[in-house]
């Protein structure tokens, strides 16, 4: 009997890539598969634009020359006008609405106002550019490290933080099923992440989505920072509108903590292997 020539493959493993296409794989397929993650997984990235920090040091800097002349210009007219209005009434008897030394402080506290208004854009201008998150790592058992840009010098600072922690805006979805990662939105071209525990000033972040997510796949942030529903978001019907959120929350959870006790087992087992592997050499 002739053998047959023919060899049928062995069917491949799946594998996820980091950034790869993979509209096919079902998404608790995708989010069983990055838990199960022993290491580090890099889940955003975003490389900011020679532009946005251009952008941002030339506004500040008209916010900040505009801000000094018109203080500057305010004060010494606020001045001629108090020296003026001072030789004018200073022999009358006015009320203290019109005392020249009122209306001096008037118009100084006016102008400090008004002046602090360019000022703190300025401020901003340079501040916002540094919350635009450059990259997201998912961390085995539930954290994640958040990296972003320094103001000055542009160096990446890393922080890391519970999953728990860190929240999307309850009214803003990541994932709209537009474009090729899903996540495009014609309202905005940005949204936010908040660390909870942080001081105010260090609280907010902000994501471009025209960043590369991971898999492709803007729901991954839905289900990790937006607390939505696996079972609703991997629907092929897909609604955004109609998105369970809460009622499955702590079903993530339950998958972290369950890879959490796999992990922990298979320590124990590789513990005892090699204890009984010294006894035996003994």
């Amino acid at each position: 009997m002739l053998r047959s020539s023919v060899r049928i493959a062995s069917p491949k493993p799946l594998v996820l890539r980091r950034y790869g296409s993979s509209s096919s794989i079902p998404f608790s397929t995708k989010m069983a598969a990055l838990i199960a993650k022993t290491k580090p997984e890099q889940i955003y990235l975003y490389k900011p634009t020679a532009l946005l920090k251009f952008g941002s040091w030339s506004l500040s800097v008209v916010f900040l020359i505009y801000g000094l002349t018109f203080a500057d210009w305010s004060i010494s007219s606020s001045r001629e006008l108090y020296a003026r209005e001072d030789s004018e009434k200073k022999d009358e008897e006015t009320g203290f609405w019109n005392n020249p030394t009122f209306l001096f402080a008037s118009r100084i506290s006016g102008s400090v106002v008004l002046s602090l208004i360019p000022l703190t854009l300025s401020a901003a201008a340079l501040y916002l550019p540094s919350r635009v998150v450059a990259s997201i790592k998912y961390i085995p058992h539930g954290s994640c490290q958040l990296t972003r840009r320094a103001i000055i010098s542009g160096k990446p600072i890393s922080c890391k933080a519970l999953i728990s922690d860190v929240v999307r805006n309850q009214k803003t979805r990541v994932y709209t099923g537009k474009g090729f990662q899903g996540v495009q939105d014609n309202a905005s071209f940005v949204f936010f992440l908040t660390y909870k525990t942080r001081p105010l000033w260090d609280r907010f972040y902000i994501v471009n989505r025209s960043g590369s997510f991971w898999g492709q796949d803007g729901r991954i942030f839905d289900a990790l920072f937006g607390k939505d529903s696996i079972k609703s978001l991997e629907r092929q019907d897909f609604d955004t509108n109609s998105i369970e959120t809460n009622k499955e929350s702590s079903s993530l959870l339950n998958m972290i903590e369950d890879e959490e006790r796999k992990t922990k087992l298979s320590g124990n087992a590789t513990s005892a292997k090699d204890i009984i592997l010294k006894n035996q050499r003994k």
